[in-house]
C-alpha cells in the first residue's frame, strides 16, 4: 500500500510539472506595450461603442480578449486588427507609427473611418517595418492619391482595399501623385 502512494505521488508529481512547464508556452495575455499602443489608438478613435470593451475594468487587462483583436494563441501578439467604422466618421489625420508596436500584424482594417490621411512624417512608409503586413484595407475613408506613394512601400502585402476614397484619375494617368 505504501509503495502505491509512493508511485500515485510521482504521477501527480509528473502531471503538476507537465502542466507547469507547458503553461510558460501559452500565452498569458498580451504584450503591455500593445495594450499601451491599443488603447492609443482607442483615443484616436474616439467611438465609445465601437471599442467599448477596450481596457475597461481589471478582468478586461488582456487585449487578446478585446472585441476587433486578434492574437497569436502561441506569442500573445497582435496578428489582426478590425477597426473599420470605429471612428464615428470624424475626418482626422492619423498617426501610423501608432501601429508600429504590433511587429506580427498581417491584418489591418481601417475601413470606413473618415480618415483624411496621416500626421506629416507619420504616413504609411513607417509601416514598411510591419513586414508581416499582408491585408490592408482603407476602403470608404477620405484618403487622396498623396497616400499612394507610402503604400508602394509595403513589401508584404498581398492584399490591399483603397474602394471608395478621392483618387483623381489625371494624376494616377501622369504619374504626378
Amino acid at each position: 500500500m505504501h509503495s502505491l502512494l509512493i508511485l500515485m505521488d510521482s504521477k501527480w508529481l509528473y502531471v503538476v510539472l507537465t502542466l507547469f512547464l507547458l503553461e510558460g508556452m501559452w500565452c498569458q495575455g498580451c504584450l503591455e506595450q500593445e495594450r499601451i499602443a491599443l488603447l492609443q489608438l482607442k483615443s484616436f478613435f474616439k467611438d465609445p461603442w465601437g471599442l467599448r470593451n477596450w481596457g475597461r475594468g481589471k478582468e478586461n487587462s488582456d487585449c487578446c480578449r478585446w472585441e476587433r483583436v486578434e492574437c497569436n494563441p502561441s506569442s500573445g501578439r497582435v496578428m489582426k486588427l478590425h477597426l473599420d467604422d470605429v471612428s464615428g466618421w470624424h475626418n482626422s489625420y492619423l498617426n501610423a507609427s501608432l501601429f508600429l508596436p504590433f511587429e506580427e500584424l498581417k491584418s489591418l482594417n481601417l475601413a470606413e473611418n473618415g480618415i483624411n490621411g496621416f500626421i506629416e512624417n507619420e504616413d504609411f512608409h513607417r509601416l514598411s517595418k510591419l513586414s508581416n503586413l499582408e491585408f490592408l484595407d482603407l476602403s470608404r475613408n477620405d484618403f487622396n492619391s498623396k497616400i499612394l506613394l507610402s503604400l508602394s512601400e509595403l513589401s508584404s502585402l498581398k492584399s490591399l482595399s483603397l474602394a471608395s476614397n478621392y483618387f483623381q484619375v489625371s494624376n494616377l494617368t501622369n504619374g504626378t501623385i
